[in-house]
């Protein structure tokens, strides 16, 4: 909410370290050149200026992510109907990529894969909260048997812990990580 204060440098600072390299690789997943996927994200960037003096967030209409990610292909679909009115003898099979950058299985692929990256941050953010709130070994239970797959025998081995404790621990921090997945997911 605060972008629509144009003079807040630090927030704008924020949202560019954290989604001008996602816009970038939306943009490259589309099939984009490095150079064309620049020019679109300043595209982007730019529309978003503009957005985002009257923008109000709404959950129920979907995510910010979501919107951004809508924004992005509406901006590299905007490019590839600009190449294919002004372009030259270039390469047809340059021009079919575009079209197919463009069309609605690239989105879905896209969809995708900006989900997994989102399902990913939330995990990541609701680890960095639960292991703030658990004893080292705790979360070090949990870490060798979900993460490194070992066995309970193994961990309880490795951190000089019983069996039973392994398994207590795991559950508890697997229970909290859901807890906070569900609170970051809202």
């Amino acid at each position: 909410m605060r972008l629509g204060d144009l003079s807040d440098q630090e927030a704008w600072d924020d949202f560019v370290q954290r989604y001008v390299p996602k816009i970038y690789g939306w943009c490259r997943r589309y099939k984009l050149q490095e150079a064309d996927a620049s020019d679109v994200t300043q595209e982007v960037l730019g529309k978003l200026v503009t957005a985002m003096k009257k923008f109000e967030y709404d959950p129920a209409r979907g995510s910010f992510r979501g919107w951004l990610k809508t924004v992005t292909h509406n901006a590299v679909r905007d490019f590839a109907n600009n190449m294919k009115k002004h372009r030259g003898s270039g390469d047809t099979q340059v021009m079919s990529a575009l079209a197919a950058a463009a069309a609605p299985e690239a989105l879905d692929d896209l969809t995708r894969e900006i989900e997994s990256q989102t399902e990913l941050e939330i995990l990541r953010e609701a680890e960095a909260r639960v292991i703030l709130r658990v004893k080292n070994n705790t979360w070090l239970a949990y870490c060798l048997t979900a993460n490194e797959n070992l066995t309970a025998p193994q961990a309880a081995k490795q951190l000089n812990i019983d069996v039973a404790q392994i398994y207590v621990s795991k559950s508890r921090v697997i229970k909290m990580l859901r807890s906070e997945v569900a609170k970051l997911s809202e």
